[in-house]
Order: C-alpha cells, then sequence, then structure tokens
C-alpha cells in the first residue's frame, strides 16, 4: 500500500471509539482505505457526502432513521453548509484570505445572501 504506516497505527488506535465517520468525496472502491467504513463500531454513525450514494457494496445501507447518511451534492458546499449549521459561519468568514479562491466564493456568497451562525440552530 502507498499509504503511510501512520494510516494503519491509527486507525487501529482511532476507529474502534468513533462515534461518527464522514466518508467524503470518494467512490468507496479503493483498498484499504474503503475498509474503514467497516471497521467502525456498529453504534457509529457513517455519513457519506458524495455526488452519488456510494458503499452499498461494502455494507452501507441508507434508509431512514438508520446509521448510514447520504448527504448529496459537491462536498464543498456540504461541508460549508455543516460548518454554518455548527455556528462557525463567523469563525470562517475570519479566515476567509487564508482560504482557497473557490472556498471563498462560495463563503462570500452565502455570507452575502445574510447567512450567519444566528440563522441555525446548532445541529
Amino acid at each position: 500500500s502507498s499509504l503511510p504506516a501512520e494510516f494503519f497505527e491509527r486507525s487501529a488506535e482511532d476507529l474502534p471509539s468513533v462515534d461518527l465517520l464522514l466518508v467524503a468525496g470518494t467512490s468507496l472502491v479503493v483498498s484499504p482505505a474503503n475498509s474503514l467504513v467497516y471497521r467502525v463500531p456498529d453504534s457509529a454513525v457513517r455519513a457519506v457526502i458524495n455526488a452519488e450514494p456510494v458503499g452499498q457494496e461494502l455494507g452501507i445501507r441508507y434508509s431512514p432513521g438508520g446509521r448510514d447518511l447520504f448527504l448529496g451534492g459537491e462536498c464543498d458546499d456540504t461541508f460549508l453548509a455543516l460548518m454554518v449549521q455548527l455556528g462557525w459561519a463567523d469563525d470562517l468568514a475570519r479566515l476567509d484570505a487564508e482560504l482557497p479562491a473557490a472556498s471563498q466564493k462560495r463563503l462570500r456568497a452565502l455570507l452575502a445572501a445574510g447567512v450567519g451562525d444566528d440563522d441555525f440552530t446548532t445541529v
């Protein structure tokens, strides 16, 4: 594998206590990274953020009220919405100059629409 040794060390240490696994922008066909989805506890929520649902062959089952969530769309837009939901919009705005140009554009459009931390409840 071309993954660093730390990937294997940290995943062995961290995965048994994971409550939430975020899977973003992947087809989940490349091993060993795709093994993470079935190495987390059965109680862990697995949120797939991607253009289309993936991972069914690895045991991911999208169903209402289930542990597996599909958040469809562009990863950048989905994560930006998540950060706003978590109340981080104002913090992110202070980092605007350090963001890549595409992220700056998305953030500025969101802020221009008048969306800020007070517009959402915390998840």
